[in-house]
């Protein structure tokens, strides 16, 4: 494994020759941009750029010429942050018992003040975008900037010209062809999606096909998995979620009737709600409006480009369906749609404008929901005290301008990292999705011939949030387990369809907090994931209510998309314990006292006390999370033997702590226990 960490450090460095002699690095000829009006805004920004270059990433794609009728883009420009590192510090003293912060919640006006872009440099960056008329949007952390309009607009505003690019695996994007050039300095620190890159996140979500079904539903009904994994238990204490505001950042639109149904069809009780938050920025500049808009009605399924077609997203039905068992529990859906995004050549022709592509909607605009749930925690609001984020990609991306670390290493000063820092402050508990793709979370399965070394999903190993895996659970009627837990990977075979995303980052530092027996063995110092598991594989996957305006229908799904929002709802039930516990809440400062912050720092300590270990968490000891591939073609393996599985870790090799269900699954009633001691 060390050998392994070794050559992908090495293809790091390597690549930044390619970058600057394929992405242009500073060179050729670029157009060179007039500032509308002819003129200047004054900033209090030292950092003051005029060029960003390709990060070494964009090395691995190819550009394959010039596109043409692109409707429109959209980018997030990030202006220099007064203290970027400083919100990075912030968040892990808040997160630290041992530190004098600990707990000392910030709200959205603290951070920026403290923290963001000075209001000068917001508001100049903006005006300059503004100026060639591009929409410019913002929000009060201001962490970034959300810039909008056609690509000319964005030639003239950043110097250059835009081209298609090929990745490795063949999806198409496109970008800048080479370094950005602005027409003054300016205090930008990058542009993090300056390449458009509609498949760089992934649903994590997986249909089943067959296997264990329960009296003619398919799948586990939500008392299924209450009773399996100690929700019943917690329930009885009196802890079901109830003042807990639950969180998802929505991968697209939902169908409010599915969730009704879904608790009328189970009867499953609780007066959990569901509400719609659309991503709203505000006018950033003088002039030009913002770019978000609330998104256009859910349809039924069809094909045609939006507004007219916008088609429930199934992923955003588990999500939020999974979410109730916090039966009590306030669930806030967040939800962006930016209109003239319209960046994914070659399909339908997109609204309003005509050109290439299709609106985004959810998943591609998801900055946009993540600042409006940093946003939405401020004085005398209600926002979010837990997200799940049911998506990831390669943590090696694409699409970064950087004025500074060309070679792609961590940097957590970037948008992401700054995002999950702000809302870590503010002691939100972020739980994402560690990947369907075993240890392999750089290779794309259902393209045929593609295979990448080992690597892990991000935002998965973000420092600030809790990387959840997935399980194999077969459990009978009643819930009750049939036999052991185990990885959810290769040994259910093709019907399984994929695999807990776990494994090493290349390059993302190893938080203090995790450590312990069979952790600190592991070679290198960099983040591990995941962090604990939950239901995972589709054999034993949930039911769920699809459709119920257009005909309703239950699915059997899998994939850590369900691990999770199953996650993020027991900590709900904890949370309200810690609400009801004066002892625990009276160490919480701010609106919401209560608030633990981000749980993985209390996952290990649980793990690193024997008996807190032994009484919450199910430890796995058998399987592998390697993906037999062909399970993950759009029409399955072919008849005869299976394939190899791809490589995978093996959960057999220690007691404790492993790469493919990291400490192991949790019960809630004893979580709860563990954690805050009632």
């Amino acid at each position: 494994m060390k050998s392994t960490l070794q050559s992908a450090r090495r293809l790091l460095a390597a690549s930044l020759i390619a970058a600057l002699t394929a992405c242009g690095g500073g060179g050729g000829s670029h157009p060179t941009p007039v500032i509308p009006g002819g003129g200047s805004n004054t900033t209090t920004s030292s950092a003051l750029v005029s060029t960003l270059v390709p990060n070494a990433n964009l090395a691995k794609a190819t550009q394959a010429g010039q596109p043409t009728g692109i409707d429109g883009i959209v980018m997030h420009v990030i202006v220099s942050m007064k203290d970027a590192r400083g919100l990075a510090d912030y968040a892990r003293g808040a997160n630290d018992p041992g530190d004098a912060r600990y707990r000392q919640w910030l709200n959205a006006t603290q951070i920026g003040d403290r923290f963001g872009a000075s209001p000068s440099d917001y508001k100049a960056v903006a005006n300059y975008f503004a100026g060639y008329g591009l929409k410019v949007g913002g929000f009060k952390a201001r962490l970034g900037l959300t810039v909008a309009g056609s690509q000319k607009a964005f030639e003239n505003a950043l110097g250059t010209t835009f081209v298609a690019y090929r990745a490795p695996d063949g999806r198409a994007m496109y970008g800048p062809s080479g370094s950005i050039h602005f027409a003054k300095p300016l205090p930008v620190s990058s542009i993090d999606n300056a390449v458009a890159d509609p498949s760089r996140f992934r649903r994590a979500f997986v249909r089943g096909t067959g296997g264990q079904s329960t009296g003619g539903i398919a799948g586990n009904t939500p008392q299924q998995v209450a009773t399996a994994f100690d929700f019943i238990g917690a329930y009885s204490a009196g802890y079901s979620g109830a003042g807990i505001n639950l969180g998802i950042i929505g991968t697209g639109p939902i169908l409010q009737h599915d969730f009704s149904s879904f608790k009328t069809l189970f009867g499953l009780g609780g007066a959990a709600t569901l509400t719609q938050v659309n991503a709203q920025t505000h006018a950033a500049a003088d002039t030009g409006g913002s770019p978000t808009a609330t998104p256009p009605p859910t349809t039924g399924p069809c094909n045609a480009p939006l507004p007219g077609c916008n088609p429930e997203d199934v992923e955003a039905q588990i999500d939020t369906e999974q979410a109730a068992l916090a039966r009590d529990a306030n669930i806030l859906f967040y939800l962006a749609y930016v209109p003239t995004e319209c960046s994914t050549p070659g399909q339908a022709t997109c609204a309003p404008g005509g050109g290439l592509g299709v609106p985004y909607i959810g998943l591609n605009e998801d900055d946009d929901s993540l600042q409006q749930a940093i946003d939405d925690n401020d004085t005398g609001s209600n926002g979010p005290d837990i997200l799940s984020l049911s998506y990831g990609g390669s943590e090696l991306g694409y699409g970064s301008f950087v004025a500074t670390n060309p070679l792609g290493q961590w940097d957590p000063t970037a948008l992401k990292p700054s995002e999950f820092a702000a809302l870590s402050s503010e002691g939100v508990a972020v739980f994402v999705a560690s990947g369907d793709a075993g240890a392999e979370a750089c290779a794309r399965p259902r393209v045929p011939g593609q295979v990448d070394s080992l690597c892990v999903q991000y935002p998965a190993g973000d420092p600030n949030v809790t990387s959840v895996g997935g399980v194999t659970v077969p459990i009978n009627n009643a819930g009750q387990l049939m036999g052991p837990i185990t990885v959810w990977g290769e040994q259910t075979g093709a019907d399984g369809g994929g695999a807990s995303g776990g494994g090493i980052s290349l390059f993302i530092p190893r938080p203090n907090w995790q450590k312990g027996a069979g952790i600190d063995s592991v070679s290198g110092s960099t983040r591990l994931q995941p962090d604990v598991s939950l239901l995972a594989d589709p054999l034993t996957g949930v039911a769920t209510v699809i459709n119920t305006d257009f005909g309703q229908s239950i699915g059997r799904f899998g994939g850590t998309s369900v691990a999770a929002p199953e996650m993020a709802a027991m900590w709900a039930l904890v949370l309200q314990a810690c609400k009801n516990s004066a002892s625990c809440a009276g160490r919480g400062t701010g609106s919401r006292p209560f608030r633990l912050g981000s749980a993985a720092p209390y996952f290990y300590s649980v793990y690193n006390n024997s008996a807190k270990y032994a009484s919450a968490f199910y430890d796995v000891t058998f399987g592998i999370n390697g993906v037999i591939g062909c399970a993950q073609q759009p029409y399955g393996c072919p008849p005869g033997p299976l394939p190899t599985p791809g490589p995978g870790y093996d959960a057999s090799l220690g007691v404790g702590y492993d790469m493919s269900t990291g400490i192991g699954v949790p019960f809630a009633r004893h979580l709860i226990q563990a954690v805050v001691g009632v």
